[in-house]
């Protein structure tokens, strides 16, 4: 096999990064190697760098640089794919060794390898020092150089669109013409923190300056509209790109409408769209879950399966999942997951966690504890949800032991899993566990206290009896959040006959002002049983006067 034909292969398959194609690359790569071909043109070797730097196993790129470099003659193609395949890994130690051997070599003075350097200190490092030094010792900085860095502001929390606006300026600034992919990045970023009027100017500046709008760039000037909840300009934008739409423009309307709670708008779009892919359907499914309407959510997910319109992906299924459990149809959600196994859809983590959760409140623990054994890889959401079911059913002791369990193999603790370990030891009265493990939540792991965390351990004590020690908490928490923590325990306090305690609760909850039915019902409920006649009396005009009434129950059947 010559240079030339090797050569011609490899640009071939470097195109997609399938694993079908790695295996070809390899194959060939091999047979090279095999037949003493190994002297490559450095045009080739970049080919083969780049493949694998695309591919599911970037790691084969610096593998094969390492073990080939003395055939290989670098030039400034060469890095960029190696660095590449290090923002992949997420690999600072392997990048900053090849920073190091582009200094020496003096390619680190081309701009092409430069943007390259940007980008991969704008990945992997912790913070902008790297990707700051990198950029003002640029002697020229073309676009590319402008989006890489706006694209590292833009992915950074840290930093918002006035950050952006001003990197925009200083790029204006220097006589760089913006490009589409430059309006795209600034209008995620309106879009990411609903900033409408800059949205609405950047539009403005894309129109006076004749920028030529692609599809991606009309998706984010709609996303951005939608985003801020200006459905008018986005329907209006949308009636616009006749020509241009596509199942990207579709859902982000759909998206659009749904944040407004438009479902049945949406709804319309849905069934006007001839061609519509698993996202748009799984849009759509999702939309009526997030609506709390999970019986057209599975009336709709039938209706795909029934007209055979495609084999749904994982995705999608999570949302049919999550509406079996918002309506506790047992019957339905095992024939969903008999459906994954039938039709051999990937059951990665979200898949299995939502069939945990489907289980645990379709009271079915024992098919929930057999779903979670089996997952090879289970992450923090994974033991979060059983642990949360085995709380519910009242398992405190079962949940408080798969705790221990995720903490013995290295599976670090988040916030809503401290709620659900909590929220079980209230349940079955763990006091001593529960008031070890609010104090290792603060310490041990540096998780916060939230109200949901005070709320729990204030239950736990409240439900023991232990009401001055849970009115001390409740002293700490943020005035914000005392009323639920002060009804709490005056329901505690009804229970116990603790008069005298829960007339200064009482009195607490008065000065917080709460006009809610519910707590209306709680006061006149304690001062009836207390003998405050009067107090009864004046609480039952406020509650007229307010018109505080009890709204009726619904259910999902």
């Amino acid at each position: 096999m010559h240079s030339k034909d090797l050569h011609k292969i490899i640009i071939s398959l470097q195109k997609t990064a399938h694993n079908h194609n790695v295996r070809v690359i390899d194959q060939v790569l091999s047979h090279a190697i095999t037949n003493g071909l190994t002297t490559h043109s450095t045009s080739t070797w970049n080919c083969i760098l780049r493949a694998y730097s695309k591919s599911p196993t970037p790691i084969k790129a610096l593998r094969i640089f390492n073990k080939c470099s003395p055939s290989i003659f670098p030039d400034n193609y060469t890095y960029p794919p190696l660095l590449k395949a290090c923002s992949s890994l997420l690999s600072l130690s392997m990048g900053t060794e090849l920073h190091a051997r582009l200094t020496k070599t003096g390619l680190d003075a081309d701009i092409y390898v430069q943007n390259a350097l940007l980008h991969f200190y704008g990945v992997v490092a912790a913070d902008l020092t790297y990707a700051l030094v990198v950029f003002d010792r640029m002697p020229y900085r073309d676009i590319a150089s402008w989006n890489t860095f706006l694209g590292i502001y833009n992915n950074n929390p840290d930093f918002g669109i006035q950050d952006l606006l001003i990197l925009f300026i200083r790029l204006m600034c220097e006589e760089i013409k913006a490009d589409k992919i430059t309006l795209v990045i600034l209008l995620s970023a309106c879009a990411r923190e609903e900033e409408i009027d800059c949205g609405r100017a950047l539009h403005s500046f894309v129109t006076k300056v004749g920028l030529e709008c692609n599809l991606n760039l009309e998706n984010a000037l709609l996303e951005m509209y939608t985003k801020c909840g200006d459905m008018d300009a986005a329907l209006t934008l949308f009636n616009q790109m006749v020509s241009m739409r596509d199942i990207v423009s579709y859902t982000i309307l759909i998206n659009g409408y749904v944040e407004m709670g438009s479902v049945d708008l949406a709804r319309k779009i849905f069934d006007n769209i001839l061609i519509k892919d698993s996202v748009l359907w799984g849009s759509m499914i999702h939309a009526y879950v997030k609506a709390k309407q999970p019986k057209a959510a599975l009336e709709l997910f039938k209706k795909m399966v029934d007209e055979r319109v495609m084999i749904p992906d994982e995705n999608m299924m999570v949302s049919v999942i999550a509406a079996c459990a918002s309506l506790s149809d047992l019957q339905f959600g095992r024939l969903v997951h008999r459906f994954i196994f039938q039709n051999n859809i990937n059951q990665d983590v979200f898949v299995k966690t939502a069939l945990i959760d489907m289980y645990s409140k379709c009271g079915s623990l024992e098919e929930a504890l057999v779903t979670f054994y089996k997952m090879d890889d289970k992450d923090v959401f994974a033991w979060t949800t059983i642990i949360e079911g085995l709380a519910k059913s009242g398992l405190g002791d079962k949940a408080l032991c798969l705790f221990n369990q995720m903490e013995r193999q290295g599976v670090m603790p988040n916030e809503a899993t401290f709620v659900s370990v909590l929220a079980a030891c209230s349940h079955s009265g763990l006091i001593t566990e529960g008031c070890h493990l609010f104090t290792r939540m603060a310490t041990v792991y540096r998780v916060k206290p939230k109200m949901e965390h005070f709320g729990c351990l204030i239950d736990l004590l409240s439900r023991a009896g232990l009401l001055y020690q849970a009115e001390e908490f409740i002293k700490i928490i943020p005035s914000k959040d005392k009323l639920i923590a002060y009804k709490t325990l005056l329901s505690s306090c009804i229970k116990y006959s603790e008069f005298d305690l829960g007339k200064k609760v009482a009195n607490e909850i008065m000065n917080l002002g709460s006009q809610s039915n519910a707590t209306f019902i709680l006061l006149s409920n304690f001062y009836a049983l207390t003998g405050h006649w009067a107090e009864v009396t004046e609480l039952r005009r406020n509650m007229k006067q307010f018109d505080a009434r009890k709204k009726p129950g619904t259910s999902a059947l």
